[in-house]
């Protein structure tokens, strides 16, 4: 009985003699004798009974059986290189490329002083970061990890982890509320300058459980939340904006949170991606990384 490796061997040459057009072609590749390439075709013809190869002088074509042999074989091969690579991942330093993709504000404000921090633990990595308003998709785009915020967990065929609660905070600068008041209520909030943005019609308002809905008003709207941002600081309105994007603001005293005892909905962080972590060395250390890091973040409550 022929060895599985001896197969292994005879179909990876066969493969070659198709992709490199010829027998001397192959030969030459795989450092291998010509008679050495024809004998291993023939023996792959013999084992599976079937003509794959048609020779001539001038010409060398594929029968249908043939087609169907290469077919098959790529994906036996591929899928062979395929497990060396991850048990060579599994034995080594973890390393490699991922592509990895956030929304724009989200990934600046949050998540580009983290990847700098990641390649600086572990240089043999390689990144590809894309800052986008869209939502890519993974397998067309060839996407490793995917962070996105959500209400609810999104119907989705990948794999997802939640990494972050995230709430909207009601912040202003000291020198607008000297100007303009401290706002007490949703009522009174309502009557003051709240800037606001594209991103989310729920953004702008306010529903109360049981309650009216508030919707605000103000004189700047922007797609962009480091905009509304320094509009904040500037003295000029009310800001809406995310608790990780607040913190820091709050904490030196540039941003006072407003109405900070009402009941306000969560987003949820996470992360979407293809394969299971146990199976990936690289994605695994990554979102590690990742999740230590969101687990320091000293977020308002």
């Amino acid at each position: 009985m022929r060895r599985e490796w001896d197969k292994h061997h005879l179909l990876n040459v066969f493969c070659q003699v198709i992709e490199k057009g010829s027998f001397s072609k192959a030969a030459r590749h795989l450092d291998l004798p010509n008679s050495s390439v024809s004998k291993a075709v023939s023996q792959l013809e013999s084992h599976l009974g079937k003509t794959l190869l048609l020779r001539t002088t001038r010409a060398l074509s594929t029968t249908d059986e043939g087609k169907l042999v290469y077919k098959r074989a790529q994906a036996l091969l591929e899928g062979f290189r395929s497990l060396e690579e991850e048990l060579e991942e599994l034995s080594s330093a973890p390393k490699g490329k991922l592509r990895v993709t956030f929304p724009n504000t989200l990934g600046r404000m949050l998540f580009s002083q983290i990847c700098n921090d990641f390649l600086k633990s572990y240089p043999d990595f390689e990144l590809e970061l894309i800052f986008t308003a869209s939502h890519l998709d993974l397998i067309e785009e060839n996407i490793d990890i995917a962070f996105r915020t959500w209400h609810t967990l999104p119907d989705s065929p990948f794999y997802c982890v939640s990494l972050l609660k995230v709430k909207l905070l009601f912040v202003a600068s000291p020198e607008y509320l000297i100007r303009c008041g401290t706002p007490n209520s949703l009522d009174c909030l309502a009557q003051h300058n709240v800037l606001l943005t594209r991103h989310s019609v729920l953004e702008n308002s306010w529903v109360q459980d049981n309650g009216p809905q508030y919707t605000f008003t103000g004189n700047l709207i922007a797609n962009n939340r480091f905009h509304i941002r320094e509009a904040v600081l500037a003295g000029i309105g009310i800001g809406m904006l995310p608790s990780y994007f607040c913190q820091k603001d709050i904490a030196s005293g540039g941003f006072v949170e407003l109405l900070p005892e009402l009941p306000r909905e969560q987003k949820t962080l996470g992360a979407l991606y293809r394969v299971k972590r146990e199976s990936s060395k690289k994605l695994d250390t990554f979102l590690r990384f990742v999740e230590q890091r969101l687990a320091r973040l000293e977020l308002p409550d």
